[in-house]
């Protein structure tokens, strides 16, 4: 299932325009029962399920047998299927598919606009870090800072108790390593993946050194007025940024922009020496960048004008040409400049112009799919 809790900045009126539904697992819903070797399904009035179609929607949405307190949708439109309980007690989340292609949408849709703002970010960032790393906004700022460097996870307090996995905001102190011109971070990530970073970045350097000298086990905490340590959940996090941004932005936002960025350099190469870009190639880079399988990097983290690159590489070439047509936006890096401006020209942004509503984009890809 999908572990989705949070809605992109679409409001009921759009998500009905797209023919769904929002809905909550607190309406009264289906709710799945034990019987014999399978499962019977009883309605809010308490009466079992018989009509054969509402069966077949709900098989299909593939619940697996072992999870509990299975609630399940009245409306086939309704954005949330259904939701259930896993063998760890963890809500897991089934959407409808033509809410998981807007949220994509949306996703990618945003992508150039976080590229646009990311100087603002970082400059509030250095902001901040003055502040003092015993203030709540100097700890996000530094978490961020991270991440636009490492494109890390951000990380869930539940996966660090009950597997041992780490992200940005649930790393320990023994994770970190100083050396004299870097910082090293070895963890176990999602999946029970090892992954190593180098980090040699001097401000963030100095960070870290401050940072071990604090007392706790927590990479990143601060403490209240009477000296109690508080980690740092991403649902703050997520706030700070979109605060920063002046629009949604969430942590996994530095990771499509981490791996996109990574895609488009093994394009920029490729470019370069004459050779044809390939997908093989760009999901492999981001992949190495993210430590992440290059399947889910091309599903989640890769922009789709990256990819259409690999049939038509003029803009690319165009830039090789003309780095003039850049855009000048202070605090970005040549690498990322580059990127934007592809987003910026990529048929995703301009197939109905370049204000229209993502929304719009999205119907009208779906009608000539």
């Amino acid at each position: 299932m999908d572990a989705i809790t949070d809605l992109p900045t679409f409001d009921e009126q759009s998500l009905k325009a797209a023919g769904l539904t929002y809905v909550s697992d607190v309406e009264p819903g289906i709710r799945r029962e034990r019987r014999g070797k399978g499962f019977c399904y009883r309605l809010p009035d308490g009466s079992v399920l018989s009509d054969p179609e509402e069966k077949r929607r709900i098989v299909a949405l593939g619940l697996p047998p072992a999870y509990e307190n299975v609630w399940i949708c009245m409306d086939r439109r309704g954005h949330l299927q259904a939701t259930g309980y896993d063998a760890r007690g963890r809500k897991q989340y089934r959407y409808h598919p033509e809410w998981q292609s807007l949220r994509s949408e949306l996703k990618f849709d945003q992508l150039a606009r976080f590229g646009e703002v990311l100087p603002r970010i970082r400059r509030r960032i250095e902001r901040d870090l003055a502040l003092g790393l015993d203030t709540p906004e100097a700890v996000l700022a530094a978490i961020i800072a991270l991440m636009d460097t490492a494109h890390l996870r951000v990380g869930n307090q539940a996966y660090a108790k009950e597997n041992r996995t780490y992200g940005a905001t649930t790393l320990l102190k023994r994770h970190m390593t100083l050396t004299e011109e870097a910082v090293v971070l070895r963890f176990t990530a999602k999946g029970g993946k090892r992954v190593s970073h180098t980090i040699k970045h001097p401000r963030l350097q100095r960070i870290f050194e401050e940072i071990a000298d604090l007392p706790g086990r927590q990479l990143f905490s601060w403490p209240d007025d009477g000296g109690t340590a508080h980690p740092v959940d991403s649902g703050r996090l997520n706030a700070y940024l979109a605060d920063v941004a002046g629009f949604p932005v969430s942590a996994k936002t530095f990771r499509t922009w981490g791996g996109s960025l990574a895609g488009f350099a093994a394009v920029w190469q490729a470019c370069k020496e004459g050779s044809q870009p390939r997908v093989k190639l760009i999901c492999k880079a981001a992949s190495e960048r993210l430590h992440n399988t290059p399947a889910v990097c091309r599903s989640s983290y890769i922009h789709p004008a990256v990819l259409a690159l690999v049939d038509d590489a003029s803009p690319v070439e165009r830039l090789l040409k003309n780095e003039l047509e850049l855009p000048q936006l202070r605090g970005l890096r040549a690498d990322e400049r580059r990127l934007l401006a592809v987003l910026k020209s990529s048929s995703l942004q301009t197939q109905t112009g370049a204000a229209a509503d993502p929304l719009q984009r999205w119907r009208a890809a779906a009608a000539e799919a």
